[in-house]
């Protein structure tokens, strides 16, 4: 029995942080302004609905392993949580009020600071956004307003309001602008060294654009699933040896700075300073193929250089 336990709850923890990752990753991604849209299409706000629906599961599963995980560690069995549905800021609310366990000698060091529920600017509308959405009137919107003219097709907009009130550290910014020189240098040598077809893939995921509104409100929404995640880890460290201690799936991933989680697991730089080295050298490089490049449409064009 404590196999299977402990089977299930990894394995669950595991899918719920994947999911969230993959949801805050797309969610970088969605347009806010028409006119950085290419032609002032709306062909990427789609980004908005992928991404919204992994996060909001995921973070859903976590909320739900928190308050599942405290109540064995604290009573010996697990509570039913299906009763929360997916109603986000209920679960949220729920986690809030958690008592650490009475078996628990405290949390993991890495955890301290992200014990509190965090207090954001976006609120209440950024939870309710993420409800709306989970329970059902924002994942089916597009099909619901197809056969009911009342449906509200409304979460871009939604999006886009909370977008205009976010804002990035100049940290985080300098990291968007080092991942684009990244994608461009990235891109200029495969170019260079007749690899443009063979690293076409490559490309298409490197050149996925980053919208600094958007990213303002994942690190929001990231700071909510690092308290959950913070929770779990507590209930769960120590508290009972028929609980793994899930700290160690969630941690990795979600137990940051808002600046390193965007470091790490978006940008996905292991170490920015040494990227930055490898770019200044490269940059030379395409500065050397660039300059002679133009100098040969030049001389084609029968202007001496």
């Amino acid at each position: 029995m404590t196999t299977t336990i402990w089977k299930n709850l990894v394995v669950e923890t595991q899918f719920a942080t994947e999911l969230t990752l993959s949801g805050l990753r797309r969610l970088c991604s969605v347009p806010t302004d028409p006119a950085l849209v290419q032609w002032g299409s709306n062909e990427l706000n789609y980004a908005l609905h992928v991404g919204m629906y992994s996060y909001s599961s995921g973070l859903e599963r976590l909320c739900k392993l928190a308050i599942a995980c405290n109540g064995y560690a604290t009573t010996g069995e697990f509570p039913k949580v299906r009763k929360y549905s997916h109603k986000i800021g209920d679960l949220l609310d729920a986690v809030e009020k958690l008592s650490p366990p009475p078996s628990s000698p405290g949390s993991a060091p890495r955890t301290e600071g992200y014990l509190v529920r965090p207090v954001d600017g976006l609120d209440p509308d950024l939870t309710n956004t993420v409800q709306r959405f989970a329970s059902g009137a924002g994942r089916y919107e597009h099909l619901d307003s197809l056969s009911n003219d009342d449906a509200e097709v409304n979460t871009y907009n939604e999006w886009a309001a909370l977008a205009a009130r976010s804002s990035i550290s100049e940290e985080v910014r300098r990291l968007i602008s080092l991942k684009e020189a990244m994608t461009y240098a990235i891109g200029s040598e495969l170019a260079d060294d007749g690899l443009e077809s063979s690293g076409q893939t490559v490309m298409e995921d490197l050149e996925l654009p980053m919208f600094q509104p958007s990213v303002g409100v994942v690190l929001s929404l990231f700071r909510k699933v690092r308290w959950v995640s913070t929770i779990l880890d507590v209930s769960t460290y120590y508290t009972s040896p028929n609980l793994p201690i899930l700290g160690e799936v969630v941690s990795p991933t979600f137990i940051h700075k808002s600046a390193d989680f965007f470091n790490y697991h978006i940008a996905r730089f292991s170490d920015d300073a040494v990227v930055e080295e490898e770019l200044a050298e490269v940059y030379e490089r395409i500065h050397v193929r660039e300059a002679e490049t133009d100098s040969e449409d030049f001389e084609e064009n029968g202007i001496k250089v």
